[in-house]
């Protein structure tokens, strides 16, 4: 019993610190992923009742390169293989 509340009491420190974390505000994300060259994609999501639609919640996405840009659009094809010779049946 005693090492369970020695174990809390060790423990609390730490449950204490967890709270202090800063979370990124969406300008600082978009911040950040302008000073790397690219574009935050914000989603925006909105609750739906009957009484009507809710406020709109930002929520950020990726951050978007210009290289994912610059790939093809096509999917590359893999070498055509001939084709197999058919099967012969015997008697």
């Amino acid at each position: 019993m005693r090492s369970i509340g020695f174990a809390l009491i060790a423990l609390l420190p730490v449950f204490a610190l967890a709270g202090c974390v800063h979370v990124p505000t969406l300008d600082e994300l978009q911040e950040q992923c302008m000073k790397k060259g690219g574009m935050l994609m914000i989603i925006y999501t909105q609750e739906l009742t009957l009484s009507g639609a809710g406020e709109q919640i930002p929520s950020p996405g990726r951050c978007i390169m210009p290289e994912n840009f610059d790939k093809p659009s096509t999917p590359q094809q893999p070498p055509s293989q001939p084709p197999a010779a058919p099967a012969t049946k015997s008697n």
